[in-house]
């Protein structure tokens, strides 16, 4: 027979005392508190991950496109509807779509606060086009009624007049928040009047098409570009895609919302208007409403060779001179892991970016790596960047300090691992080259 005793009997009769059930709650509370911060860091490594293997996936699609393309080229350009053509049928998007290799729409970068391209709100209308148009790409385009498009006319060109009320352009993946080189989609900037630095250098003789549009390279990155014996690197250097910045709708003014480079928020932060083209555009009845008012829209593409190397600066791709160019990688943002940090001050008061973080990168030999924001601005460590930095973060167009540069603390962030310069030597009339 057990006896209970006076003591104990009271104690279960009663339950616990009010100090026994504080202390209890001020250790779940600490281990709360230990806890959270850890599985937060495992979250977003977790995500980091994601996108990795979304990197890896596209870039087996790349490589199994070039295997297929007569030309050998790994996409047939870049994602930009006004420059490109169709985005249903030209583009890296739709490569991977169309083949079935992948799905980019539903393959987004968990860690971006952006996850509509500045394409999807050109494409349906949002945003405007028409200072990207490329007649040579739409000279004789149709509009979903069959009629031929009228180049003067937006809505020609975007929206349901072009793609007709039954489009299901977002449903099948046409979205991205990841942002291609110049070197995937547009390879090697032509040269024209001795110039070897010129982007805008389509051959023919009124200019041929808008800046960054496809005649001003020789062809998206293909397996010509890696096998020539002029090859100046190799595929594993070469950048093919990284999370993307804010966009800057081609504008660099304004505010920078801690993406680009100075931008303007009119431009770039979804508003009610832009809000409601995207979505009653991907479903007219209202049940999808990806797009909200508040949130960013990303890059689509690198802007190419047009950050110069700071001059006396030693570099893989020759020394600063004062004009020598290479290909910046603004539009791609390190922002995983990253921090909230002061990186400006001027007139328009304090600037802050997302620095100290990382991009996955997507190589063209197939592989993924993360690309460390460590340096850059005013030698700090991290300013946002990765390489090329702007001179003055912040600064507005054609003011000074908007261009963007390279010197040594940049250098150190992506020396070994990614190729700024032209991807084939330029010939000479001697034998050499002028690289």
């Amino acid at each position: 027979m057990c006896i209970v005793s006076p003591t104990l009997r009271s104690r279960l009769s009663h339950g616990f005392t009010l100090v026994e059930l504080l202390v209890v709650i001020a250790i779940v509370g600490i281990l709360i508190g230990l806890l959270l911060p850890n599985l937060a860091a495992v979250q977003a490594t977790a995500k980091a991950a994601t996108s990795l293997s979304y990197l890896q996936g596209f870039g087996k699609g790349f490589i199994d496109h070039a295997t297929l393309d007569a030309g050998g080229h790994f996409t047939s350009g870049a994602f930009d509807h006004y420059r490109d053509g169709d985005i249903r049928t030209q583009g890296w998007v739709a490569d991977l779509i169309n083949a079935k290799y992948a799905n980019p729409g539903k393959c987004l970068d968990p860690l971006s606060r952006g996850k509509i391209s500045e394409e999807t709100a050109f494409y349906t209308g949002a945003l405007d086009g028409f200072g990207k148009l490329n007649p040579l790409r739409w000279d004789s385009a149709t509009k979903a009624d069959g009629d031929a498009v009228d180049l003067t006319e937006e809505d020609d060109l975007c929206g349901f007049d072009y793609f007709g009320s039954d489009q299901t352009l977002w449903q099948d993946g046409f979205n991205t928040n990841f942002c291609a080189t110049w070197h995937l989609v547009r390879g090697d900037n032509n040269i024209v009047s001795g110039d070897p630095y010129a982007v805008d250098a389509s051959p023919d003789a009124d200019g041929g098409d808008p800046e960054m549009c496809p005649l001003d390279g020789d062809g998206p990155l293909s397996t010509s570009h890696l096998a020539d014996p002029t090859s100046l690197t190799s595929a594993d250097k070469i950048a093919l895609l990284g999370t993307a910045q804010v966009g800057n709708h081609d504008h660099d003014h304004g505010e920078d919302h801690g993406g680009g480079h100075g931008h303007s928020e009119d431009d770039v932060i979804i508003d009610s208007a832009k809000a409601q083209a995207i979505n009653e555009f991907i479903d007219p009845s209202g049940r999808v409403r990806p797009a909200r008012v508040g949130d960013a829209l990303v890059e689509g593409m690198t802007d190419g060779p047009t950050a110069t190397i700071a001059t006396g600066l030693e570099t893989p791709w020759g020394d600063g001179d004062g004009d020598r160019k290479i290909h910046t990688l603004a539009d791609i943002a390190p922002i995983h892991k990253s921090k909230r940090s002061l990186v400006n001050e001027s007139d328009d008061g304090k600037l802050f970016r997302l620095v100290g973080g990382s991009s996955p990168i997507l190589f063209a030999d197939g592989h993924v790596a993360r690309v460390f924001d460590t340096g850059g601005y005013a030698g700090r460590r991290g300013d946002g960047w990765l390489g090329p930095h702007q001179e003055s973060p912040g600064a507005h167009e054609d003011e000074a300090g908007h261009e963007f540069v390279l010197n040594s603390s940049a250098l150190d962030e992506i020396r070994d691992q990614i190729w700024l310069g032209r991807i084939r030597a330029v010939l000479a009339p001697a034998g050499g080259s002028s690289e």
